[in-house]
């Protein structure tokens, strides 16, 4: 998605140079810069990364350091939500669950050739299981409990991503001038 609306931006603004409309390239680009570095922080940064010591969620503007021996509970539904330090943090960038038509259908061309091939015996779940990054989540902090954990200071650390947001207000500032001029 992000790459798409990069791409379409870019086109756009050389479209418009190329067709010698200058005025409309100084008029579009705050617009396309500000679109652009919204997909940048919503879509492209977001991330939920494992190491050997913890979690780092990396949500837009906002980057959360998560020790092991700090989490209490991790939710691996719709969004991965890990609970420590008595506050929740849920993960933008996590992976996303397997689709209905992911599970067990690895055999599509032969389903389609049975009518109602799903019922009445749902094959799909004598399909063999998919393992997702969801899983690799879970087991990480499964595995990093029962080698021990490593000792924290016991909290969380947060942090805001300075740099994006200077460039989030600097161009916010400019499509604010470029709409009153």
């Amino acid at each position: 998605m992000a790459a798409t609306v990069w791409a379409a931006a870019i086109g756009t603004m050389c479209w418009l140079a190329a067709s010698g409309e200058t005025k409309a390239v100084m008029d579009a680009a705050p617009w396309l810069v500000l679109v652009s570095w919204f997909v940048y922080v919503a879509q492209w940064r977001p991330c939920l990364r494992v190491d050997d010591d913890g979690f780092t969620l990396v949500n837009g503007l906002r980057d959360h350091r998560i020790p092991f021996d700090t989490v209490e509970d991790i939710e691996v539904r719709y969004a991965v939500a890990v609970r420590a330090a008595g506050k929740k943090y849920v993960s933008w960038g996590a992976p996303t669950p397997p689709g209905s038509f992911e599970s067990g259908f690895q055999h599509v061309s032969d389903l389609k050739s049975r009518p109602y091939s799903v019922l009445p015996s749902n094959e799909r779940f004598s399909q063999p299981t998919v393992t997702t990054g969801r899983d690799e989540i879970a087991q990480a902090w499964q595995d990093a409990r029962v080698a021990g954990l490593r000792s924290s200071d016991g909290t969380v650390t947060t942090t805001w991503n300075g740099p994006m947001i200077v460039v989030g207000v600097v161009v916010l500032l400019w499509v604010i001038v470029a709409a009153l001029i």
